[in-house]
């Protein structure tokens, strides 16, 4: 493989990992229609145009957002079952039960941030679910 291969090859990862990173987040919808079908010169551009072309419904403004490939809803950590919490961003059937642990051993929550005294969800997880929990 020339140099020159390699570097293309580097630079089409580079497009292919900055386009998962925005789909993850939620910042990019690809279509399929507009996902290149190669990463060629003009994957930049089919990237950039599926971002400017993207559904205002599909931004953090919707009261749905979509991570780690889990969609959820409005989320009352005060209510929901093991399955439920599990649909929460960074929340896995582990910390699901952790949280109705603690919920049934000190009453309940009083206030979602009350949510981070549950081992295993610290600042960075509680960003996340943050606006996707009520009590």
């Amino acid at each position: 493989m020339t140099d020159e291969t390699k570097k293309r090859v580097r630079e089409q990862i580079g497009v292919l990992l900055l386009a998962g990173v925005l789909v993850m987040s939620g910042l990019l919808i690809l279509k399929q229609k507009d996902a290149p079908a190669t990463f060629t010169e003009g994957a930049v551009s089919g990237v950039t145009n599926s971002f400017s072309n993207a559904d205002e419904k599909s931004t953090a403004n919707s009261s749905q957002q979509v991570s780690n490939n889990k969609t959820t809803a409005l989320v009352n950590i005060n209510k929901a079952g093991l399955e439920e919490l599990d649909t929460l961003p960074g929340v896995g059937p582990a910390t699901a039960q952790k949280i109705i642990d603690y919920r049934d051993a000190n009453g309940g929550f009083q206030k979602i941030e009350d949510i981070d005294n549950v081992s295993g969800i610290g600042p960075a997880k509680y960003s996340q679910i943050k606006d996707l929990i009520s009590i």
